[in-house]
């Protein structure tokens, strides 16, 4: 479990990193609200050749290659900082391969654009310097998630807390079982294991403490840098 939440939480800007993505927009996939939709209506698609002497054309430099040569390139030299750990490698593979597959994902009719797949050709290119460098923003993302995966793994108390919980959790199922007609077959549903494990987190929480800091005193998002307008308020 802990592995898929690292797997998650990689795709998220850390407030740590040299940027943020301000356009909250950026990454949706509805056709009607992607900003990359280029109807291209006055492209001419079919020309008459026997009216031509020259024709400029699009260069494309074998677009579908060069992304699988460098998604090859990418995945190598992503490995060879990893020290052979073989559950890293899985991890940045998977996360490689999700980022590479996210166009496929959206809506819009991207594949109208007769320059996107040289252009996302030309990203990667620069993709690949960065992570021949050891310096992609993902790299760096993905070893702070995975020291800290690592720190909890071989904490004494991060451990000794995970057992109580574990224990606490046990404990909250085997009262419910017992209110349960047992020899009539009935056992606790999903609903109720996540009933179980909400209530036993809430318990963790408020025994140690944990405060949201999603948003500050006043009510405001603090993951802005600006001060938010108040609904209303002139531009």
């Amino acid at each position: 479990m802990l592995l898929i939440l690292i797997i998650i939480n990689i795709d998220i800007v850390n407030k740590e990193m040299v940027y943020k993505i301000r356009n909250k927009g950026f990454n949706n996939t509805v056709a009607a609200l992607n900003p990359r939709v280029h109807p291209a209506k006055k492209t001419k698609i079919h020309a008459d050749l026997t009216r031509y002497i020259t024709m400029q054309v699009q260069i494309t430099r074998f677009t579908g290659m060069r992304i699988l040569h460098n998604y090859r390139n990418i995945s190598r030299a992503s490995k060879q900082f990893l020290m052979g750990d073989r559950i890293l490698e899985q991890l940045m593979i998977l996360t490689i391969k999700e980022h590479y597959f996210r166009p496929m994902y959206y809506k819009s009719p991207i594949e109208n654009s007769f320059y996107l797949g040289r252009s996302l050709a030309d990203l990667t290119d620069r993709h690949y310097a960065l992570f021949a460098n050891n310096q992609h923003p993902l790299q760096l993302s993905v070893y702070e998630e995975y020291n800290k995966f690592l720190r909890a793994a071989h904490s004494k108390e991060e451990q000794a807390g995970l057992q109580a919980i574990d224990q606490r959790m046990q404990e909250v199922m085997d009262d419910r079982t017992r209110l349960l007609n047992s020899k009539e077959g009935e056992i606790l549903s999903i609903d109720d294991i996540s009933d179980v494990y909400m209530q036993v987190m809430g318990e963790h929480r408020a025994k140690t403490n944990m405060s949201l800091t999603t948003r500050s005193k006043t009510g405001e998002i603090s993951d802005y840098l600006e001060v938010r307008r108040p609904f209303g308020a002139a531009q």
